[in-house]
């Protein structure tokens, strides 16, 4: 039997920000009875998660900000993290504000960027986390960064990423996650990563990991996994890189392979 699952949360476990569905609550629940480490791994913040750790009921280390952070769920304290170099912090808002995109940044869980705007307010506002504005972003160096978020519409964001993966090679992570989301990670900072350092931690070996997902942004840890696996509704990249295909997010694919794993049927 597998014994540590990793779930994407966002159109991997649930279709709205806040709430879990009971069914995935109720497979996780199993499955920890089972004796089977089930942990999230987000481009989220752990404050933004949390909401989410609390209702899995989330006991082992979390991955946060797309593999950039690894954080102990309850209390948010950072066991490992990869930051962006300062220099490409600086790069990267700059390339949004010539696009005329929005950009912003993380220290710790707050959300900075330059100027009020629909975007970040937004985005604020779902995942309940501090922000603040700062019209000197551009003219400061900026440490401890796990990611900088572009947001744009989808179209515009799926055009770009592979202009920014090619532009950014061996030195910045680009994927997608949500609609309209550029994420930009540390190039070591990825979900598989993450996966590794956790799976570590916990004295798990490769083989016995599984890794659920839908987006370009957990493709290192599905194929990292001992079990990879998307949901119906992800990307066709990601399905297609993936061991074993899931049902969707909306017919809640996770809790059905949960009982797969626990009867010996994957």
């Amino acid at each position: 039997m597998y014994k540590l699952i990793a779930l994407d949360i966002d159109d991997t476990i649930t279709l709205t920000p806040r709430v879990v569905p009971d069914e995935i609550i109720e497979a996780v629940k199993k499955a920890k009875e089972h004796g089977i480490h089930v942990t999230v791994a987000t481009g989220r913040g752990w404050l933004g998660s949390k909401l989410i750790i609390d209702q899995l009921d989330v006991t082992d280390p979390v991955i946060n900000y797309g593999g950039a952070m690894v954080n102990e769920p309850r209390t948010g304290r950072v066991l490992h993290a990869n930051e962006i170099p300062p220099e490409l912090v600086t790069e990267v808002l700059g390339e949004a504000k010539a696009l005329g995109m929005h950009a912003h940044i993380y220290q710790g869980d707050k959300v900075i960027a330059e100027e009020p705007n629909p975007y970040v307010e937004g985005y604020a506002e779902k995942l309940d986390l501090p922000h603040e504005y700062d019209p000197d972003i551009m003219k400061k160096t900026w440490y401890n960064v796990p990611k900088v978020l572009m947001m744009t519409t989808d179209e515009k964001a799926q055009r770009l990423i592979p202009e920014f993966q090619k532009k950014y090679d061996g030195k910045l992570k680009v994927s997608g996650s949500s609609k309209g989301f550029i994420e930009f990670n540390n190039p070591d900072s990825h979900k598989g990563a993450g996966l590794e350092w956790v799976a570590g931690y916990l004295g798990i070996a490769q083989k016995d990991t599984v890794a659920v997902g839908d987006n370009s942004l957990d493709l290192e840890m599905i194929r990292w996994a001992g079990l990879g696996c998307a949901v119906d509704n992800g990307k066709p990249e990601v399905k297609e890189a993936a061991d074993l295909v899931i049902p969707s997010c909306a017919e809640f694919g996770v809790a059905r392979l949960i009982d797969c794993i626990i009867n010996g049927r994957v």
